[in-house]
Formats: C-alpha cells, sequence, structure tokens
C-alpha cells in the first residue's frame, strides 16, 4: 500500500520534472540552467554589460529560470546555493560546495563588465565580514570593473534564517549592512549599497518562511529592483543610503540601539527593571510589549520592528521616502528589446499588490511561453492525484472485503454465518464419521474349531 505521506513527495517531483522538461524548449528566455552553471545573456545588443553574483537568496532567480527586467542588459549571473563570500562555501542544497564569491570572480575574469552586482552574505560568519568586502573591491578594481553594488541584507520582521553551520543569523546581517554602509562611504562611489532591505520590507510574498529565499514573484521583484539600480549607478546616481537599515530587536540583541530603545521607554513612562543596560532580555520584551499595546495603534509583538523604532523616534529614514523606495527607473533600454520589458521598480507595497494581480505576461512576452507547459504540469498533477485516489478507494474496498471474511458477525453486509444464527438458512450439521471397521481376529478360527489335537490342528475323521 502508497504510504499517504509519499504522495504529496511525488507529485511535486512529477510537477519539477515535467516543469523542467517542458520549459527546456523554450530557448534561452525560459531555459533552466542546472547547478554551478553560469548564466550568461547577450541578447541587448549595444546595452552595457554587467554581471551578478550571489548565495541562493539570488539563486531563486535561476531556479524559476525568470530574468525579467535584467535583460535589458547583458550579464553573466553565478548564483549558487550555501556560497560564502571570502571562506570556503559550505554543502549546499543541491548537493555540492560551490566557489565563494571570489573564485567566482577570479572565475569570470574579464567578463564582469562595467558594474558588479553582489547579493551575499547570508553564509558569512561575522568574524569574516570586512575582509570579505575589501577582498570582493579590490577584486573588482583588478578587474576594471567600475562599480559594486551590494545589496544590503535583509534585517525585516520575519527574516529567520542561519547558515546550515550556524555562523550567521539576524544579528550577523545587521552587522554586514553596517560595515558595507561605512565601507560605501569611504569608497568614493566605487562601492554603493543598494537597500533590498528596506525596499522589500512588508512583502511577505516575495519570501520563503525564512524572509530570505525567493519565490516567484520575489523573483520578478528582484531582478525588478536590481535593473533599476543599475540604471541609477551607470546613469551617475549613488544609491547607497546614509545608514544601515534597521534591524528587527529581538531578546538576546546587544548594543546602542538596545540602549536608545530602552532610554525612549523609559521616557514614556514604562517600567523597566534594571534601565537602560544595552541588553535586550525578557524585561525589555515586556516594556516594549507594554509600550505597543498602549500606542494602539501598532502590532504588540514584544520586538522592537522598524514601526515600533519610528514611533519611539530611534530611528528616522527621511531617504526611505525619497532614495531608497524611489522608483529606480533605468535609464539605459536594449535595443533588441520591446519597450515594455523595461521595468522600474516602485514603492515595495504597490510592487507586491502589482505582481499578486498581474502574471508579468505584460512586462515581458517571453513569459507567456511559460503558460502551457506549466498548464500541462498542472494537468499531469491532478491525472496523478485521481489515480492515486481512485488506487487508494480499491485497496480500501479489498480490505473492507477481507474482514468480512475474517469477520463475518461484524461486516457491514449480512454474512452466510449471521443468516443462519438468525433462522433464515438452516443449519447443516456436519457429517457424521463411519465407524473404524473391526479386524477380523484369527484366534476365532481356532476357538470355534471343531474339538481334536490343539497341537497339531488336526480334526479326527469319522465315519
Amino acid at each position: 500500500m502508497t504510504n499517504r505521506g509519499q504522495l504529496p513527495r511525488r507529485m511535486a517531483l512529477v510537477l519539477a520534472a515535467s516543469a523542467a522538461a517542458g520549459l527546456a524548449g523554450f530557448g534561452p528566455r525560459a531555459a533552466v540552467v542546472r547547478a554551478d552553471q553560469t548564466v550568461v545573456f547577450d541578447g541587448a545588443g549595444d546595452a552595457p554589460h554587467i554581471s551578478l553574483i550571489g548565495d541562493s537568496t539570488l539563486s531563486g532567480v535561476r531556479w524559476y529560470a525568470d530574468y525579467g527586467a535584467l535583460e535589458q542588459y547583458n550579464f553573466v549571473l553565478s548564483a549558487e546555493s550555501c556560497r560564502r563570500t571570502i571562506e570556503q562555501s559550505c554543502i549546499s542544497r543541491e548537493g555540492y560546495r560551490s566557489q565563494n564569491v571570489i573564485g567566482a570572480m577570479n572565475t569570470l575574469d574579464g567578463q564582469l563588465g562595467e558594474l558588479l552586482v553582489i547579493m551575499s552574505g547570508y553564509n558569512d560568519p561575522v568574524w569574516t565580514i570586512d575582509e570579505a568586502i575589501e577582498g570582493v573591491v579590490d577584486e573588482a578594481r583588478d578587474q576594471g570593473v567600475e562599480h559594486v553594488v551590494w545589496l544590503l541584507l535583509r534585517t525585516n520582521d520575519g527574516v529567520d534564517y542561519s547558515d546550515p553551520q550556524e555562523y550567521s543569523s539576524i544579528n550577523t546581517f545587521r552587522e554586514y549592512n553596517d560595515q558595507l554602509v561605512a565601507a560605501a562611504e569611504a569608497s568614493d562611489g566605487f562601492l554603493q549599497v543598494a537597500d533590498w532591505a528596506t525596499w522589500s520590507n512588508g512583502s511577505s510574498g516575495w519570501f520563503e518562511g525564512d524572509g530570505v529565499h525567493l519565490t516567484p514573484r520575489g523573483v520578478d521583484a528582484v531582478t525588478t529592483f536590481i535593473a533599476g539600480i543599475v540604471g541609477r549607478v551607470l546613469a551617475g546616481e549613488n544609491v547607497s543610503p546614509s545608514e544601515a537599515p534597521w534591524t528587527v530587536l529581538v531578546p538576546g540583541a546587544e548594543g546602542e540601539e538596545v540602549s536608545a530603545v530602552q532610554e525612549a521607554l523609559v521616557a514614556a513612562g514604562i517600567d523597566l527593571p534594571g534601565g537602560a543596560d544595552g541588553v535586550y532580555g525578557n524585561d525589555t520584551m515586556a516594556a516594549v510589549a507594554a509600550y505597543q499595546r498602549a500606542d494602539g495603534n501598532l502590532q504588540v509583538t514584544g520586538a522592537v520592528d522598524i514601526a515600533t523604532a519610528r514611533r519611539m523616534g530611534v530611528f528616522e529614514d527621511p531617504e526611505a521616502a525619497s532614495t531608497t523606495t524611489a522608483v529606480p527607473t533605468s535609464t539605459t533600454a536594449a535595443p533588441s528589446m520591446p519597450a515594455t520589458t523595461i521595468a522600474t521598480a516602485g514603492a515595495p507595497v504597490a510592487a507586491d499588490t502589482a505582481s499578486s494581480t498581474d502574471d508579468g505576461a505584460s512586462r515581458d512576452p517571453g513569459r507567456s511561453l511559460l503558460r502551457w507547459p506549466l498548464a500541462a504540469a498542472g494537468v499531469l498533477v491532478m491525472l496523478i492525484a485521481a489515480v492515486a485516489g481512485r488506487r487508494r478507494y480499491v485497496v480500501a474496498r479489498r480490505a473492507s472485503r477481507r474482514w468480512a471474511r475474517v469477520h463475518p458477525s461484524t461486516a457491514p453486509g449480512r454474512s452466510i454465518a449471521d443468516l443462519r444464527r438468525s433462522g433464515e438458512l438452516p443449519i447443516v450439521p456436519p457429517p457424521r464419521r463411519p465407524a473404524s471397521p473391526v479386524l477380523y481376529d484369527h484366534t476365532n478360527e481356532i476357538e470355534l474349531a471343531p474339538v481334536g489335537d490343539r497341537e497339531t490342528g488336526q480334526v479326527p475323521v469319522t465315519d
């Protein structure tokens, strides 16, 4: 009998295999690139050449084979699961250890183009951050890259990711962002940071449950965001924010941000045992929850999210409305691409809403090619489900019949035994076995023989 838990997994495997087989025949736009392979797109005519290197947070672009607005540029893309920036990468979900970012840059020597986009750092240990940033910047300068754009790591509410060896967490991501912003400020525009964390805030539908890996809607969002940022940088604009995005504070956090929150709680008249000690413990969590409850407009979580931080006055992001979340309009259009494929990134909420109502066909006609193989895969899954359901029904019927044979009195229908007990059928007695035959006793011959010589057995003859 088929294990009930195996059916969804088999369906998922069939769907993935069918979709991959269907997409493989639709040219480079829909081709699925296997693990440890670089995506190369050169169909944008005279548009600038760029490169993108990242870890599994960017790999969704390769996994879903959806490059979206990036196709207004000629590009190479190397995105691998469990990739680290300068340390040895960990073993990926795809079963191998990929090159780190520096190694990928060396492999792509001469192909990085005018601008390099980095979306990495989620698997990096905290003690390698400064060396990782410096190593990427130095290697890019050596290869003649004009700009490096590094996407800030997500530190929003809902981020619950740690690398497989637990070298990183949301606190590591916060430290990474702080050092990236500082390095960008000191690089005189060569290194710029794009605030993906703030731009994607509130768009939970873009991410898987860990808050960092992309869903199909998230792939559309990140390719649109990157394309717009690249256009602004190539046009001479500096997109780096003046400070790192806010990191949600939860128990275990420490530092100046925690002290600022605690001071704001005390100033608001919230009871905080221990005062502002810079450590986010249970007392601070309870005080934050009391503050959120008293405000009436904040979600009561006990964690200091960006809305709570703004209300407390401990975080102000004036650039969030003007620079970071502004529409990153690209100034470079690919001559060979239709005008409808050159998308711009809008505000996070608007982009999230649009992605839920628009399948992307109007932005990129090539995506319509994906529809019918995916629809065919869906029909195939439905057929498999119907066959599996029929099979389960047949197995259940057979089991019921076996039960009726073994337990006729408890079977759903009336068995022959039930009819006989009710008198509707005669009770046939079992057949009687015949008596055992009596063996012939030869001693009777002697006992019944005429009187004579019993020793010789001779009978006297008489006249």
